[in-house]
């Protein structure tokens, strides 16, 4: 067992002790009126709790059952909040054994935590659980949406960083950052769910799980968006790909050797992200260079370089945008410079080149060189490496080398084609055409 595996699984049965322990610890003592109350909630979370939304590298979910439990927390209390949370948020496909026992554990653990933490907070606040529409309630209303969303996602954050070696302040980024205003806006829903309960008994919250389904349709929409994203690159890519079959799926493959040499390198998960869109598209400007170029079989004429070179401002341009994408534009623009301050289109030099940019161009030039081109033969992965060296500190930034060299190595270690190619981006004019022929990708 690898010792990431090993940290992960211990937090994850120390969360589902905790989890057990604060559920025994803090079991109300419900009479029978308010015990068919809490029923029916936990009925309500049931029913909210089964249209989850699934995360950006599936990193968990998220669902509006939040509402249903912050309801009865204004409604019950910190005690039948969590035995709400932890109950009512089970799936059917846990009931049906798809779900590794450990995770079901956890899961309830994790969401009962924060059910408590949301109301031992309302309490501390100064809000008195039962009476909904006291004077002051806001502040212990917000304050407990806080806590519960904050308690919730730390506890995964930290079970996926564990399990995965990345940088949890990224991947909160990444997966909840976008969630908070989201979850935020479900607290008058909560307020709303538990008046409509106190005023017209089960029927009127029932009706209110209307407007949580379609807050759930609004967390699908955003992901779906995300994915559309990605996949709108890729159909750009493929678009490329059938322009130039030569250097079919090299985008793809740019973008996997980029991220594993970014993971390596210590980025956090927002940039690995990055990453992986921006080495999805780094040659996407080669669109805009004529096919007599782009498809040359043999050396380009100084002329026909320089027209070769404008795909990196052609692809910067286009990147520019696309709003997700950010700085993204800047590493485009930038992945053909070299170390030494030879490469295009703006001369830069060591640390002023963007580090995405350096990881893009060494994973460009890495899949470059052990791909098979109709122009030449690939290397084999270890010619490929005394090339990287040999080029390290002046093509290529040494660190940046270093990280792709460990992340192949680990990828063939693991028996994966991982960070599996490279390819050679040219510096100055004549050694440009002379090594790669102006980065045909």
């Amino acid at each position: 067992m690898r010792a990431p595996e090993r940290a992960a699984r211990s937090y994850v049965y120390t969360v589902i002790a905790v989890g057990l322990g604060l559920l025994i610890w803090f079991r109300p003592g419900e009479t029978p009126d308010r015990l068919i109350s809490v029923s029916l909630f936990t009925v309500l979370a049931f029913i909210a709790e089964a249209f989850p939304v699934t995360l950006p590298r599936d990193n968990g979910t998220v669902s509006v059952s939040f509402a249903v439990i912050n309801a009865a927390v204004l409604l019950f209390g910190p005690s039948a909040a969590q035995w709400i949370a932890a109950i009512g948020t089970i799936r059917v496909k846990d009931l049906m054994g798809k779900t590794p026992l450990y995770a079901v554990l956890f899961n309830r653990a994790m969401l009962s935590m924060a059910a408590l933490a949301a109301g031992q907070t309302y309490v501390f606040l100064g809000g008195r659980p039962g009476t909904v529409n006291s004077p002051g309630v806001l502040v212990p209303l917000v304050g407990s949406a806080l806590a519960y969303t904050v308690v919730n996602t730390s506890l995964i954050v930290v079970a996926a960083s564990l399990d995965e070696g990345v940088d949890p302040r990224g991947l909160w980024a990444v997966n909840f950052r976008w969630a908070m205003p989201n979850m935020l806006a479900l607290v008058p829903v909560a307020a709303v769910l538990a008046e409509a309960y106190q005023s017209a008994g089960i029927a009127g919250a029932s009706v209110l799980l209307v407007p949580l389904l379609l807050a759930r349709y609004s967390f699908k929409r955003y992901i779906d968006l995300r994915d559309t994203y990605l996949e709108t690159m890729r159909a750009l890519m493929a678009t490329l790909d059938a322009k130039d079959s030569g250097t079919r799926g090299h985008s793809e493959r740019v973008a996997e050797i980029a991220v594993e040499t970014g993971k390596v390198l210590g980025m956090n998960e927002e940039e690995i992200q990055l990453l992986r869109y921006v080495g999805i598209l780094h040659d996407v400007g080669k669109i805009g260079i004529p096919d007599s170029v782009l498809k040359k079989p043999g050396k380009f004429t100084r002329e026909e370089y320089h027209e070769m070179k404008k795909h990196a401002q052609i692809g910067a341009d286009i990147i520019s945008h696309v709003k997700m994408l950010g700085r993204g534009a800047r590493w485009v623009r930038h992945h053909h410079e070299r170390f030494d301050g030879r490469g295009f289109p703006g001369q830069l030099q060591g640390d002023d080149i963007p580090m995405g940019a350096r990881i893009i161009a060494a994973a460009d030039a890495f899949d470059a060189m052990t791909s098979e081109r109709p122009y030449k033969r690939a290397y084999t992965l270890d010619e490929a490496k005394r090339e990287m060296l040999m080029h390290s500190g002046t093509q290529f930034d040494p660190k940046v080398v270093t990280a792709l060299l460990k992340a192949v190595g680990e990828a063939r270690q693991n028996g994966g084609s991982g960070a599996g190619r490279v390819h050679e981006d040219g510096g100055g004019e004549d050694e440009g055409q002379r090594k790669d022929e102006t980065s045909r990708g």
